[in-house]
């Protein structure tokens, strides 16, 4: 039997509660039906007091339950045992005069129950899900926090690495600025000394190489503009030539840049005329744009 969704006031106010709006229909009819039920309740004149108003605590004292799990079932919060639904039905009834006077029989009572405990269990799982997906998000956080924690790891020890061939280079350089050059013509000993140079940042390459292969770009941007900073002109065209050698372009045009912008312009000029000697016209010309724009 169907039930009506708003809930007629009688003798016990208390009885009718505020549902919530989205409250499904089958639980909000049992709730109804509930408070029907409590509004033919009467007060108990065994108490020798027949005139006093029936209160919750009483109702629910006599219905063998506490005020507040009462509330409960009569606002849809809580869909109570069979036994409770049971004996409800039969104090209003006996305080009632009969079950034609209730308007709604037991067996659809019982049944209006069990569609309100299959709608509070379906609740149950939407709110279970809920409050699942904030840990699925808050877990992907996690995972997404612990790689970007390793790849820092990774590009701090690239840094360490760098730093390190720095403090290399600069021992060698402090070594060769120390010793004089041997007394051959400038053409001739510039080539010596490349050539010399070359296996110095032949490594460097290689590791600067092997850092924009792992899909790091920007971590082999930092490690050339720290490397620039202690390699002499004639090193950085030696560099810039193995670069281009081992097709490394992208790698070669980022040095050009880095070092025609930061580097002083006599040092920049140095560099791009040991290019132009060796036959790399085009980049000792793009050498010298970047330090000029």
């Amino acid at each position: 039997m169907a039930m009506e969704t708003d809930a007629m006031t009688g003798n016990n106010t208390w009885a009718v509660k505020q549902l919530r709006d989205d409250t499904p229909p089958g639980w909000r009819d049992f709730a109804v039906a509930l408070q029907r039920l409590c509004q033919q309740l009467l007060p108990d004149t065994r108490a020798g007091l027949p005139h006093t108003p029936l209160t919750q605590e009483m109702a629910a004292k006599r219905l063998l339950t506490n005020s507040s799990s009462l509330s409960r079932f009569l606002s849809a919060r809580t869909v109570p045992m069979p036994d409770f639904t049971e004996r409800l039905y039969k104090e209003a009834c006996a305080d009632a005069g009969g079950e034609d006077s209730i308007g709604i029989g037991l067996p659809d009572l019982r049944k209006l129950r069990l569609q309100a405990e299959a709608e509070r269990r379906c609740a149950s799982c939407s709110i279970l899900q809920a409050r699942t997906k904030p840990s699925q998000q808050a877990e992907e956080d996690r995972a997404l926090l612990l790689r970007e924690r390793q790849e820092a790891k990774k590009l701090r020890a690239a840094v360490a690495d760098l730093k390190e061939s720095r403090a290399g280079l600069r021992a060698r350089l402090a070594v060769r600025a120390s010793s004089a050059l041997l007394p051959v013509p400038r053409r001739r000993r510039d080539r010596q000394q490349l050539a010399n140079d070359k296996a110095a940042v032949r490594q460097l390459a290689s590791r600067a190489q092997d850092v924009h292969a792992a899909d790091s770009p920007t971590a082999a941007l930092i490690m050339l503009r720290q490397t620039t900073e202690a390699l002499s002109p004639l090193e950085v065209a030696g560099l810039l030539l193995l670069l281009r050698e081992q097709k490394q372009d992208d790698l070669a045009d980022d040095l050009i840049h880095i070092y025609g912008r930061d580097q002083d312009v006599h040092e920049v000029m140095h560099a791009a005329l040991s290019l132009h000697e060796q036959g790399a016209a085009d980049d000792a010309g793009e050498l010298m744009r970047a330090a000029v724009t």
